[in-house]
This record gives C-alpha cells, structure tokens and sequence, in this order.
C-alpha cells in the first residue's frame, strides 16, 4: 500500500505523466519531513568513532612506546621517552594525512559519488591500522621502527580525514530539515566517545597486564624481558581494537544507498531518488483536490523567496486550508512558489519551459563546472563563506589539538607534584590513561552531550561565536593563572582544563563540523566541507610544530620550563579564539530563519545572493510591522 492512499497516483513510479520538477519537489519535502534518521546516525556514527579512536589512541600509546623501543631514552626522572623528533613526526604525519584523505575524498565524492566513497575511506583505516601493530625494530635492530610508525599513521591518517567530509554531508543530506543538525550532532558525538572508549580499554588493557609489568622501578629492567613484551604486546592491542567497530560499520556503509540530493542534483536520476526515497523515507498522504497535488500538513510558506534574475514569474502561495492556518515549532516550511506548469494547466494549454528561482524545491541546480564554480564562488562571493568556515575551523583546531594531542604531557604537569618521585612503570601507564580520562574525556562527553540538546534552541552560528568568546576568557584566566595554580591549587587548574574541553564540544569544535556541511550546494558540498576540515588540520600540524619546538633551547630541563611557561601557550590560543569569534560573525552565514528553524538545504545551496535577499525581505517585513 505504501504510496497508494485511496486511489491517490502513487509518484514513486515517476509515471510519464507528472512532470520532473513536480517528482523532485515530492522527493526533497518527503525527505524534509521525515522523522529522526536513527540508521543514518549510528551508520555515520560508528565509523567516525572509529576515526576518532585511532586519532586519539596515539596520546595513550605513545608513553608505552618509548618503554619497548627508547629505553636509553630518558627525561631527568629516568622514565623513558620516546624522542620529541619521532613523537612529533608521528602526530604530524597523522594530521598531514587526515588534511590530504579530506580534500581528496571529498573531492572525489562530489564527482564520483558519495556512496562509492563511503566505506573505502575505512578500509583504508583497518589497513593502516593493521600494518601499524604489526611494526617492529626488526631482527637486531635491521629497521627503524619510529619510521614505520610514522609512515603508517600518515596512511591511517588519510583514512581517517576522509571520513569528515563524507560522514557530515551524508548525514546533512539524508536528515530532515527540523532534525538535521542534531543527527550531525550526534555523529560528531561520537569523537568524545572515541576518545572515551581509548582510555577506557587502555585502563582495562594496563591493568590486565599487571601482573607481567614491573612495578618497582620506572623502566624495564634488561634482565626483565618480560615486562618489555608485556608494553609491547599492550599498545598493539589498544590501537587493534580499533578495529573492531571499523569491520561493523564497514558492513553497513557498503549497503547504504546513494544520497537522494545526490541522485537529484548531479546525477539528475529522478526515477532512483525516488525508489530510494520510498524504501528509506515514510511517503505523506497526497491530496489532489483541485487538481493539484501538494503534501498534506505541509503549511505554505510564511515568506517568499527572492525573486531570481533567471525566473520571470513571480512567485505564488499555494492554497491552504484554515487548518494550515498556523504553523507548528517543528513543522517544515516549504519553499515558496508555484510553477507556470501549474498556471498553464488551469488555463488548460500546454506549459512553457519555466527556470525557478535558486532555492525552490523545484529548482534544478548546474551541473558542476570550471564556469559555474567561478560563476558560484567568485562571481556571487561564495568563497567568503568557504574562507570563514575554514578560518574557524583552523583557528579552533590551533587550540583543541593543541590541548588535545598533547595531552600526556599537560596532564602530567597538572596532576603530577614535582615534590614527589615519579611512579614506577605500571602506576605511571595506569596514571596517563586515568588522568587523560578524568581530564579530557569527562568534559568532551559532557560537551558532547549538552551539545546534542541545545543546537534544537540556537543556531550553529551563535553557538560558535559564543563558543569561540567563553575559550577566548577561559583560556585567558587559565594562562594567567596558570604559575600561580600549579603551586597552590591543583584541582582549580584541573576544573579550569575541565572547563575548556566542555566548551569545546559545546561549541565551534562541533558547529564547525556542522555548518560546512549545510550552506554549500550539492555538487560542490563534500570539496566545501573537506577543504574547511582540511584547513582545521593545518591548524592542528601548525600548533604541533609550536608545542614541539618553543620549549627548546632556554639553557635548562626543557620539561621544567614547558611547565613553568605552559600558561603563555595558553595566551597565545586565546588570540586564535577571538580570531574564529570575528571570523564566524563576519564571514559564517546563518543557516536558520527568524523563527530558530533551519533552512532547507536547497535555500541555503543558493548561497550569498539568495540568503542576503531573504535578510532583506525580512527586514522590510519588519519595519511594516
């Protein structure tokens, strides 16, 4: 019975008779006001869990690794380490390939398709993940093993980027428009939880082997080879388990169909929309009295859209009943106008080609091209938006991955008092995976999770402005405070570190996510959307090269002085905080209306001159008012 309501032509079948552009506005408003996509959220989700586990499970397995292969390698306390060259070359060559998977898989996904790239991007990450636990020094040192494990983290790394732009868009693409920013919300979710699920197994992992790691001195002893293969064997099994999830979401990304905007706007596969329309979205009841065929509980539109240079006709309101009369908080509001198909069959003679205005559902964008790109991007100053979602992003990654990837460290300085001796190996693993766990994981889980529930009230553009402004002063009084509350109070620098993570995740770390993956068109959305991630990364490799290199060279313990001057790195991320604020309030569109209810993607695929037109409409209205 589904799409047949009492005699009602069923448009799933494209019947020759119903016109294309009438098929297509069926598609986009069915997808539109549909419920809750749970099965596209935990799809997307599950593999962006995986990414994040593999990106995140490095701060917990780099202190093991310097006990197995750098044990001459030791700080003043004689715990072993492994070489700042080799940390540093690691975590870059991961950044470096997360930014080129970004670019080159979202490229790829707007000119190949989104579903013949979903998938691949993890089977490059179990590879990679594979080769990674299975490297070693070889036979009497034959190899180096620090370059294995930067070559394979860089092939993970791509994996692991492609996932951005592929996981947000898709999800934004399937999503109704009234729920669409929370089912990105819940995906980007899953990064804390990735984070989370490291520490958490890396804890279990360090305390099952406890019984093999010394626990009387701060290095494995030579005559103790047990203890060295009890950390080997234990950070091969923290980054493998990685790999479970990725085989589970593998089975469902393979199964998932292609995108129906992507069908519609690129492919121009009306027919195959709408059977995919049909087998994942509940069909609404059609009404054809009158002859015309609209959605029932669809109100009109409360205002119109801009008027078009390519449209002549100017727009019509559909006719409504009086119980349409109000519109409900979480009810779709279609995109006005009518077609001159519509006026021509009232008249009863045959209908001339009519071009819509950008923005109405029964607009078909261009083709993607050189021309039309030059023509969206430079002519109509689109690149505007695709520079300030990449600066917000770059300037918010600067801070995040600053704090985020460097973590052990920073941890050690907060938790650790310098007054009392280092622990031995095993309490020194089990305090860098529960202290990580406490400091970060507890405030990007509740980050996360308030996350999820305030984007429903304010729009991603006010949450990141406010977000960039809350780390901007959080970062200034944790930097200035940062000598005096390591001396005197501890666990105020603890709730301040707290703090920060929760306003990451309440803030632009999930919006910048969010945002790139709505105000772009179609056939250039996954290219927007990796570009601005990719710039985030470039944030996140130029903040790894700071950390790396501004402790050397001050003629004393390079440790002591990164913690004694830790408070200044702080200061100086600040400055990038304020920088995203004033970038999001200039060059980041708003994707939601005066009423707090999200655009239509094909409103905001219009770019600057339809939303601009639509501000102005809406201030005129205001002033009569």
């Amino acid at each position: 019975m589904r799409g047949h309501h009492l005699g009602v032509q069923d448009l799933t079948r494209g019947d020759e008779g119903i016109p294309v552009h009438r098929r297509r506005k069926w598609a986009l408003q069915t997808i539109d006001q549909a419920p809750f996509q749970v099965w596209v959220v935990v799809v997307a989700g599950i593999g962006f869990l995986t990414d994040a586990f593999g990106l995140f499970a490095l701060n917990v397995v780099t202190p093991m690794l310097g006990y197995v292969y750098w044990p001459e390698n030791k700080d003043k306390d004689g715990v072993p380490e492994v070489p700042q060259g080799i940390k540093t070359g690691m975590m870059c060559a991961t950044l470096a390939g997360t930014m080129l998977g970004q670019i080159i898989f979202g490229f790829a996904a707007d000119v190949l398709g989104r579903r013949k790239m979903y998938g691949l991007e993890l089977v490059i990450v179990i590879v990679g993940t594979m080769l990674m636990i299975m490297s070693s020094n070889g036979e009497k040192n034959s190899m180096a093993v620090g370059g294995w494990l930067i070559t394979w983290r860089a092939i993970m790394g791509i994996g692991i980027g492609a996932d951005y732009p592929l996981s947000a868009v898709i999800t934004a693409e399937f999503a109704p428009r009234r729920f669409r920013a929370r089912m990105i919300s819940w995906v980007f979710f899953a990064q804390p939880l990735g984070q989370l699920l490291a520490n958490v197994l890396s804890l279990a992992a360090v305390e099952g082997f406890k019984s093999q790691i010394t626990n009387t001195a701060r290095s494995c002893p030579i005559e103790d080879p047990a203890c060295f293969r009890a950390i080997d064997r234990l950070w091969r099994l923290v980054v493998g388990i990685g790999i479970v999830p990725a085989v589970l979401a593998l089975a469902f990304r393979f199964t998932i169909p292609e995108s129906p905007r992507y069908k519609l706007d690129v492919l121009r596969n009306v027919q195959d929309s709408f059977e995919d329309t049909r087998d994942y979205f509940d069909a609404p009841e059609l009404d054809t009295e009158g002859g015309e065929m609209t959605m029932l509980n669809t109100p009109a539109p409360n205002s119109p859209l801009p008027k078009s240079p390519v449209s002549p006709v100017p727009p019509r309101p559909s006719r409504r009943s009086s119980s349409d009369s109000e519109i409900a908080p979480d009810e779709v509001i279609e995109s006005d106008g009518e077609s001159e198909h519509r006026r021509s069959e009232d008249h009863g003679h045959a209908a001339e080609p009519v071009q819509f205005p950008p923005g109405d559902p029964n607009f078909v964008p261009p083709l993607a091209s050189w021309s039309d790109a030059k023509h969206f991007f430079i002519k109509e100053k689109n690149w505007i938006y695709l520079l300030g979602t990449s600066l917000s992003w770059l300037f918010l990654d600067f801070a995040f991955y600053g704090l985020g990837l460097s973590s052990p460290e920073i941890v050690r300085h907060i938790w650790n008092d310098p007054n009392e001796p280092r622990a031995n190996v095993f309490q020194s693993l089990k305090d860098n995976s529960l202290n990580t766990l406490i400091m970060v994981s507890v405030g990007t889980i509740i980050g996360g999770a308030a996350m999820i529930k305030v984007i429903k009230y304010a729009s991603p553009k006010d949450i990141q402005f406010w977000g960039f402004l809350v780390l901007f002063v959080l970062f200034i009084v944790t930097g200035s405070a940062w000598t005096a509350l390591l001396d005197s109070s501890r666990s105020g620098l603890i709730v301040l570190y707290v703090l920060c993570h929760i306003a990451f995740n309440l803030g632009p770390n999930v919006t910048t996510f969010i945002i790139p993956a709505e105000i772009f068109p179609t056939r250039y959305r996954c290219t927007s959307h990796g570009i601005a991630a990719a710039a985030g990364k470039l944030g996140s490799w130029i903040v790894q090269i700071f950390l790396a290199f501004a402790f050397k060279g001050h003629g004393k313990d390079e440790s002591d002085w990164e913690k004694e001057n830790f408070g200044h790195v702080l200061q100086v991320m600040s400055a990038f905080m304020i920088a995203g604020a004033a970038t999001t309030y200039f060059m980041v569109p708003e994707t939601r209306d005066h009423d707090n209810k999200s655009r239509t993607l094909e409103v905001l695929a219009g770019g600057r001159v339809v939303l601009q037109e639509l501000n102005m409409q809406r201030r005129r209205e205001d002033e009569e008012d």
